[in-house]
């Protein structure tokens, strides 16, 4: 079927491809489900997976595959406008790579910037990679941040640029199902979600956790990948092995049932842009405690819709799960205006849109 002439067709370079595990790819599908059912915003979206799910040397013929494929596709008329994730280390080279060729054959891009270590890694640049992460941003058609933080990365080393960027928090769809209310009278669930790894906190959660022993009131669940088998012994050595749950890494729909049952997400990370996982919690009305890092402390207000704790602080972390954990009408509180939030800023047909209209003026069509 050929595509209609208004159509815009659109390269999303991401990293692992569908399903990936991680919050990049995790947003990738859910703009491309959200294209394909909304049927009506004349995009055609295909996806240009850069590094893919298996070790470096896969991850090199998969990126070669990537670029052969971009070529084969510009070569032949059908490639508008390409929008390039960016993180840091690995993916910068490789998105290097392709903004040069999209230059050379003439095809606009938009760089999506995520990584929360990238001014570190920018900073620490030789000569000649930050000019070409300078360049990156510089000959972009447009440039979408996370929030005030990720702007600030840029502006700070690039100001004359301010007019390419755009602020765009992510966003995530709403619950299928009607959010079951939780009894008082069960165990409050706390949930991680993410890279089981010391940038996420996951060791001071694990700590904090430990602080809470005593009481019999509480269970939880950490899942994602990483070091699983460590933390899991850490819990042993802290005697709540037998209330902490390590499932790994949960698909999208696992995900949401895990949500429809949690209380409290804890995430104390040491460096972020805006997690994915905070903003599915809001949906579905979960009370939030996380660290004030990157954008974080542009969506939780403290006492407001989530509690914000200071970065690597056990004690501090331990005390507002505890709160939590006594008054449930504190967590509620949280939850609702968590909730009310997402529907009003971060779900996924509100910011299609206003991704769609950043493309179209990107491509000028």
């Amino acid at each position: 079927m050929r595509t209609p002439q208004n159509t815009l067709r659109l390269l999303v370079a991401t990293p692992l491809g569908p399903h990936g595990r991680g919050g990049i790819d995790r947003l990738t599908d859910l703009i491309i489900d959200a294209i394909e059912q909304r049927g009506d915003l004349g995009v055609k979206a295909v996806r240009l997976v850069t590094r893919g799910q298996k070790n470096i040397c896969w991850a090199l013929v998969v990126f070669a595959q990537a670029l052969v494929q971009f070529g084969v596709a510009a070569s032949r008329g059908k490639v508008d406008l390409i929008h390039i994730h960016l993180a840091w280390r690995g993916s910068a080279y490789r998105k290097l790579i392709i903004a040069a060729i999209a230059r050379r054959l003439g095809i606009p891009y938009v760089v999506h910037l995520h990584a929360g270590q990238f001014d570190r890694f920018w900073a620490a640049s030789g000569k000649y990679l930050r000019r070409g992460i300078n360049r990156l941003f510089v000959d972009s058609a447009a440039i979408i941040v996370l929030g005030d933080y990720g702007a600030r990365v840029i502006l700070d080393r690039l100001p004359t640029i301010r007019d390419k960027i755009t602020i765009l928090p992510n966003a995530s769809t709403s619950p299928s199902q009607p959010i079951q209310g939780r009894s008082d009278f069960e165990r409050v669930r706390i949930t991680f979600l993410g890279r089981i790894e010391p940038e996420k906190g996951v060791p001071q959660l694990v700590d904090a956790l430990g602080k809470l022993a005593c009481r019999a009131d509480w269970t939880a669940t950490i899942a994602g990948s990483g070091e699983v088998q460590q933390t899991r012994d850490q819990a042993q050595r802290l005697g709540i092995a037998d209330r902490v749950d390590f499932p790994g890494w949960l698909a999208p729909s696992e995900t949401a049932a895990l949500l429809q049952q949690t209380d409290i997400l804890a995430l104390p990370s040491f460096v972020e842009t805006l997690p994915m996982a905070i903003i599915e919690a809001f949906a579905y009305g979960v009370a939030v405690v996380a660290t004030p890092v990157g954008a974080v402390p542009e969506v939780i207000a403290h006492e407001r819709n989530g509690l914000l704790v200071p970065v690597g602080h056990v004690e501090a972390l331990a005390n507002a799960l505890s709160q939590l954990l006594e008054n449930g009408a504190l967590r509620r509180r949280l939850g609702d205006a968590a909730r009310r939030d997402h529907a009003e800023r971060y779900e996924i047909n509100t910011y299609i849109t206003r991704l769609v209209s950043i493309w179209r003026k990107a491509a000028r069509c």
